[in-house]
């Protein structure tokens, strides 16, 4: 059976480099899969959703990654899953993810108090609710709020 070639990153990392049988990509609009000789395109990865990519023919030997924002292309037979942030939901550890989550909040809550913030504290709150909002998808997932 033929395969594609698959790429799964983050700005600062390759999550995943391999030969695979299908991939489930969470689009905007809705998930869709991409076999061997599929159309070429370019789509927008819906944030929180799950990249299902099948390792074998049968679907059997599966790996799965949660992606923040993002885009996925398609061309000849090579499939690239691109993410703000993504993991490798076998690698979402709940109590670090809850610690860095909670030290997040208290300085969000702290910047969010100062009476005159400047630029640097504007761009510092903007980054932490984005990061914020990473780590709710991941706790989401593990408690099996997302599919």
């Amino acid at each position: 059976m033929a395969t594609l070639h698959c790429t799964v990153a983050i700005p600062t990392r390759e999550l995943f480099s391999g030969e695979i049988y299908y991939a489930n990509i969470p689009g905007i609009d809705g998930a869709y899969g991409v076999l061997p000789g599929h159309e070429m395109l370019v789509a927008t990865n819906k944030s929180g959703g799950v990249l299902t990519i099948n390792l074998d023919a049968a679907g059997n030997d599966q790996k799965k990654f949660i992606l923040y924002q993002g885009a996925a292309q398609v061309y000849n037979d090579v499939v690239t899953v691109l993410g703000r942030f993504g993991k490798d939901v076998e690698m979402i550890d709940v109590a670090e993810i809850r610690q860095k989550a909670d030290r997040l909040r208290l300085r969000l809550e702290g910047l969010e108090k100062k009476p005159h913030p400047d630029k640097q504290d504007e761009a510092e709150l903007s980054t932490g609710r984005v990061k914020l909002e990473w780590y709710q998808m991941q706790l989401d997932y593990a408690n099996g709020s997302t599919k």
